[in-house]
């Protein structure tokens, strides 16, 4: 038996919650019947403070389903610590990240299982097709930040960072583990593990569609998640003061190397005397303290990641991976 969780944090979702509950509900009725090997065991919703009735809907939900679990937050602590807790608590082979706005539907998760099959990945992120967010600002600003921040980091992966993502069991909760207050839970994850996929789908931000309330990215918000991203890091611009640093150094070195020769076999190269002397002094102590400031902000980066809590190895288990190929294509096989 290969066993699923999902983990939804909770804030502002009474709207959609009976629903996305119906379609869990669904969902696992489908994998009974069509995928017998497959078992979504838990539906984990972590109530961030939420500012509707969103917990007692979850409770009510929580007494008539055995496998919904609700856990209660001491007070409001965002959407990365909440999935955090969820995760945390999940005990299966896979863990499914789902959003409160039915923007990210249960029924594509066999999807996401089928992408991590060809390669025995370990995690999948689900990527919108079109527009998330039917705003033009928006989108843009989600894909611009997304990319630059995948050049100045230098992680491919950023650019396919979503919150709809299917992870390992044992990653997921090792990655959750570690995190600490400023730590990235998706840049956590990739110190786990390379074997990243990523698949395109049709999500859909219904709050931002139906003006019921302000969601997506915003100005303030790219902000703190680029904050968290350079906390969690190691800054690939960082690395370029050393070989800077080293090439400005050489440069004066030669420099002054010709200059004092040329004052010792007494022939002029320079009409205006004491320029010289000036420019390649500063060129030396310019190169030397770009060098240093090179060292500098490369060990901080080295201390922040120790700090974080980069592990220096992982063990995976991957011994189910034949069995989830042979499931799923036998399903395939058998017209499913």
């Amino acid at each position: 038996m290969i066993s699923i969780s999902t983990v939804t944090p909770v804030y502002n979702g009474s709207k959609y919650l009976l629903d996305l509950i119906a379609q869990l509900a669904t969902f696992r009725e489908t994998l009974s019947h069509t995928y017998p090997g497959l078992q979504l065991v838990e539906s984990i919703f972590v109530l961030d403070e939420p500012v509707d009735n969103s917990a007692q809907i979850l409770y009510d939900a929580e007494q008539q389903y055995p496998w919904v679990t609700v856990l209660t937050l001491s007070r409001n602590f965002g959407q990365h610590p909440a999935t955090i807790c969820g995760i945390l608590h999940s005990s299966t082979d896979w863990v499914v990240t789902l959003d409160e706005d039915l923007q990210h539907k249960p029924e594509y998760i066999i999807s996401l299982l089928k992408q991590v099959i060809p390669t025995s990945a370990d995690i999948c992120y689900a990527n919108p097709e079109s527009s998330t967010h039917k705003s033009v600002i928006k989108d843009f600003l989600a894909r611009t930040f997304k990319k630059s921040m995948s050049r100045i980091l230098g992680n491919p992966n950023i650019q396919h960072f979503n919150s709809f993502r299917l992870m390992r069991g044992d990653v997921a909760r090792a990655a959750a583990a570690i995190c600490r207050h400023e730590t990235y839970f998706d840049v956590s994850l990739s110190w786990f593990s390379k074997r990243v996929v990523h698949t395109v789908m049709p999500l859909i931000d219904n709050r931002n569609i139906q003006n019921v309330e302000e969601s997506g990215y915003s100005f303030w918000g790219l902000i703190k998640h680029a904050k968290r991203m350079f906390m969690s890091s190691k800054v690939k611009l960082f690395r370029l003061g050393i070989p800077l640093g080293l090439l400005a150094f050489g440069i004066s070195l030669i420099l002054s190397t010709y200059a004092i020769s040329a004052t010792i076999m007494k022939f002029e190269t320079v009409l205006n005397k004491g320029w010289t002397s000036t420019i390649l002094t500063v060129l030396f102590f310019g190169g030397l303290t770009t060098l240093l400031l090179g060292f500098t902000l490369e060990t901080i980066s080295e201390v922040l990641l120790s700090v974080n809590g980069k592990p220096t190895f992982f063990v995976v288990d991957r011994s189910k991976d034949k069995a989830l190929k042979a499931l799923l294509s036998t399903q395939v096989q058998d017209g499913h």
